[in-house]
């Protein structure tokens, strides 16, 4: 569906850096919307040259209370009374190993990034979602619904998220 131009409407994708949130932020920037691409300090500039002007990357540490509380001010000082459109939560990371040699560190940096950082990030930008009665995607793996070998650090946080998403109104 492509967007009015003269009333765009705003969308939060997190994990734009690469792959999925990549594409879907290039894909919603075609279409028209007004999109703000969270991605890493540096990865935002590769991003900016292959999109219009109507693409914004802000720099979005999602285990960082700081950072996500920046990044809400910028967006909602842009969108202003319009809110957001749409958040769609995509960042994530993969640290495979068997539990047994996963070094403790990966585990809580994966579901930090993976689990908490999805909420932390809704959190704070759900005022701005109810202004607009916006919509919230979270982009999991289909690793939620069976383990891997090796990958149960990666599996366990992609759990959560099918059936609290289903049930969200």
């Amino acid at each position: 569906m492509r967007q009015s131009e003269s009333q765009p409407n705003f969308v939060l994708i997190t994990g734009a850096s690469s792959g999925i949130g990549m594409a879907c932020a290039l894909y919603l920037d075609q279409l028209g919307y007004r999109v703000f691409a969270a991605c890493r300090a540096s990865d935002g500039q590769a991003l900016q040259a292959a999109a219009s002007s109507m693409l914004t990357p802000i720099c979005i540490d999602v285990t960082e209370e700081q950072s996500i509380a920046k990044a809400r001010d910028i967006v909602a000082h842009e969108v202003g009374a319009a809110g957001l459109f749409s958040l769609i939560n995509n960042a994530g990371l993969a640290y495979g190993a068997p539990l047994e040699f996963q070094p403790l560190d990966d585990l809580r940096r994966q579901l930090e990034v993976n689990l908490i950082g999805v909420v932390a990030v809704t959190q704070r930008f759900l005022p701005l979602l109810r202004q607009n009665r916006g919509r919230i995607v979270n982009i999991s793996s289909i690793s939620g619904r069976s383990a891997m070998p090796f990958m149960g650090a990666y599996c366990a946080p992609n759990s959560p998220w099918r059936p609290s998403a289903t049930r969200c109104a």
